[in-house]
């Protein structure tokens, strides 16, 4: 799930839920991920979390084999370069003749341009917009999707390097058919379980590698020597993380976000009241000059061609389903899920609170009126895969690029009260935070900007600054931390402060909660978590955006 000007700690954190369950991961990000103790990280919540044990392509494995049980313990492997597989082009008329997926990969020293300038449109499969029946865009759309940088690799490369990946499935699938020939021949039908359910493999995995990690390896791996320096989040090196985010691409889309766990004040506002529309929905139409030669292999159609009826769905089966956390299986169902926290607009809250007034009580913890979503930019089902669709507002000018890439957060002042988040599932009492202590500063916060009071005076009843200076916190910044309605913790500017140096590529993290006596049963429970931001001097410039919470 790759996004702009990041490496993968802020979704491996929260591997669990954030990438969801895995059979195949592959760890892609050498531009911004450098050390072991990045990808150690995220190979490690990858092999704890979850039901299976995936199999990992990419990245060094640190001492993953040994942690795991030595040698052949660890299912993972890469893809060959495959240099010298793919034809040469060689000029503009032999280009033609090659096969379709083969063209403008590899290009003679003389016609270098064909393979790599910026504005090649052979590198880039490129457009905006395709007129559609159904939809008539309201701003004008670009010609072209923007970030065509020359050291990309363009969706040809990507192409070649799915496929060599598609590949090795191939090749998994034939030795799999082989083995289960010789149990048939050997054993009869029906095929004995022994041949095809791994899930006595999965739990001796798990096992094994969990005693290690608690056991005889603790605080040995480079993962812990990197995390152990904030408070608990060692423990992200040998336990299980759960996660929630506003970026996108997520699993799950918005029902894994954070505001999809924030309650709404008494009076029925909610930061997710300024979420916009999709200016339309469906599959996006592919331009016609990008449809595959007749006499060409058209992979997509060979994987979608069928003898069987397409199946119905019918939708009446989620209408009343209201369990977010539930079956991960189905898109629509997500979706309708998400749209249920978001019946409320803005212009329905009632503001008009004052005869609460008398019930003012500055540390009793309610959803406060004053927490919004900044710097969102996306909009509908935003998880990554071919079927997402993103970035579909009016006013965008590039609406078939289908942009995943959001960096959203929730953003509040010293003047937005409480914000309540309830955090599903915590059993090791850790909860911890990526936020951006940088902005929003002053009036860049919409729904604060006139207030002179935390929420606006009303009692209840119940993209990061690069290459400018960035305003500091006022001193007399405080931040309060409330687990089930009481105060457990406050940091002060100084204090907040340190936390402020990145421990992963352009990311900071804050420790919340580190309490393992916070759950005593012997199943997780959830927890009701509130963050309030004070200050007297300044309290427009009090303020920071809560980007993901993790939590174990």
């Amino acid at each position: 799930l790759a996004m702009g000007g990041l490496g993968t700690a802020h979704f491996s954190l929260g591997s669990n839920t954030l990438y969801g369950e895995t059979d195949f991961l592959l760890w892609d990000s050498h531009m911004t991920e450098k050390t072991a103790e990045d990808i150690d990280v995220f190979h490690k919540q990858a092999l704890l979390g979850g039901e299976r044990v995936p199999i990992l392509f990419g990245g060094q494995w640190s001492n993953l084999e040994e942690e795991t049980g030595g040698p052949g313990s660890l299912w993972g492997g890469d893809r060959m370069l495959g240099h010298g597989i793919i034809p040469l082009t060689t000029g503009y008329n032999q280009v033609e003749t090659l096969p379709v997926a083969t063209q403008y990969q590899e290009c003679d020293d003389n016609v270098m341009e064909l393979c790599s300038s910026r504005a090649n449109e052979n590198k880039y499969h490129n457009a905006c917009w395709e007129p559609r029946r159904d939809y008539e865009p309201e701003t004008k759309q670009n010609p072209f999707v923007g970030g065509m940088a020359s050291w990309h690799p363009g969706d040809r490369n990507h192409q070649f390097q799915s496929r060599k990946s598609i590949l090795v499935f191939l090749k998994a699938f034939d030795a799999a058919f082989d083995t289960w020939e010789k149990g048939l021949d050997k054993e009869g039908t029906p095929l004995q379980e022994s041949y095809w359910h791994v899930g006595e493999d999965y739990e001796k995995f798990h096992s094994d590698f969990s005693s290690h990690l608690n056991g005889v390896g603790l605080n040995t791996t480079a993962c812990e020597k990197r995390w152990g320096a904030l408070d608990g989040l060692e423990k992200v090196c040998r336990i299980s993380m759960n996660g929630m985010a506003e970026f996108t691409p997520i699993n799950r889309g918005r029902a894994n976000s954070v505001s999809a766990h924030v309650k709404r004040a008494s009076n029925g506002y909610h930061p997710i009241d300024w979420e916009k529309e999709p200016a339309y929905e469906g599959i996006d139409i592919l331009p016609l000059i990008w449809k595959i030669p007749i006499d060409q292999i058209d992979l997509h159609a060979i994987a979608m061609s069928s003898a069987y009826a397409p199946p119905e769905f019918d939708d009446s089966i989620w209408e009343d389903d209201d369990d977010a956390e539930s079956a991960d299986s189905s898109r629509r169902e997500r979706k309708m899920t998400w749209k249920d926290s978001s019946d409320a607009s803005v212009s329905s809250i009632d503001r008009d609170q004052s005869h609460l007034r008398a019930l003012t009580d500055d540390n009793k913890v309610l959803p406060g009126l004053g927490w919004q979503l900044t710097n969102h930019f996306v909009t509908g089902y935003c998880d990554g895969s071919p079927m997402s669709d993103c970035l579909r507002r009016p006013e965008d000018t590039c609406l078939l690029s289908g942009h995943n890439d959001g960096h959203a957060g929730l953003s509040g002042n010293a003047l937005s009260g409480w914000i309540v988040i309830n955090v599903p599932k915590v059993k090791e009492g850790l909860i911890f935070a990526k936020m951006e202590w940088w902005h929003p500063r002053g009036t860049d916060m919409e729904i604060t900007k006139d207030w002179t009071e935390v929420n606006d005076g009303i009692a209840l009843g119940e993209g990061r600054k690069l290459g400018g200076n960035v305003k500091d916190l006022p001193e007399d910044f405080f931040l309060d931390i409330a687990v089930n309605g009481k105060i457990t913790r406050t940091y002060n500017y100084e204090e907040f402060k340190v936390l402020t140096k990145e421990i992963a590529y352009n990311q900071a993290f804050y420790p919340f909660v580190n309490d393992e006596s916070l759950v005593t049963g012997d199943e997780p429970e959830a927890v009701e978590l509130g963050l309030r931001i004070r200050s007297e001097s300044s309290p427009k410039d009090a303020s920071f955006s809560l980007t993901h919470i993790y939590y174990a």
